[in-house]
């Protein structure tokens, strides 16, 4: 399936540049987090842990310096990912628009083509049943299958330690 900026993808990650304050993430991000609520990664190279055959954006909040050096890094671990920078060079500005995006449903700067899944805290949680009856580790052991006391051997502790020394 192709990628592009009107389609959620499969794994969606958000990278804030090694050369921001955590204030990036924990304020200026808060809002697109709280909507979206991507992966948090630190570096390019988790990408690379994504199967081929999922779908993957990357959101990369970064100044202009270092912008390229994170550019040449996701086309090295993650060639099929859909890059999606947001670049600039004051924080109010980068909140702005990552601000702008989760207030507009637009996680990557466009509207979306399938409706975008988000968080909603107020929806109950469902807690799944058993698919299958209890087995052993559940339930007490049926003692015609415990090891009768005649055959059990008594297990001795060697001498010395483990590593033969």
């Amino acid at each position: 399936m192709q990628i592009g900026p009107d389609i959620y993808p499969d794994h969606h990650f958000l990278l804030i540049a090694p050369n921001l304050g955590s204030e990036w993430l924990f304020d200026a991000a808060r809002q697109y987090w709280e909507r979206y609520r991507p992966t948090v990664v630190s570096s390019t190279r988790f990408m690379g842990l994504v199967p081929p055959d999922k779908t993957v954006t990357v959101t990369v909040v970064a100044r202009r310096d270092i912008e390229p050096d994170i550019a040449r890094q996701m086309i090295v671990t993650a060639p099929n990912a859909y890059y999606d920078p947001v670049v600039f060079e004051a924080f109010d500005d980068a909140k702005a628009e990552l601000n702008r995006r989760a207030e507009q449903g637009q996680p990557f700067g466009m509207p979306l083509s399938i409706p975008t899944p988000t968080y909603d805290p107020n929806m109950p949680v469902v807690i799944p049943t058993a698919t299958h009856p209890p087995g052993f580790i559940t339930q007490t052991p049926d003692p015609a299958l415990l090891t009768p006391e005649s055959t059990r051997q008594q297990i001795n502790p060697t001498p010395g330690p483990i590593t033969g020394g």
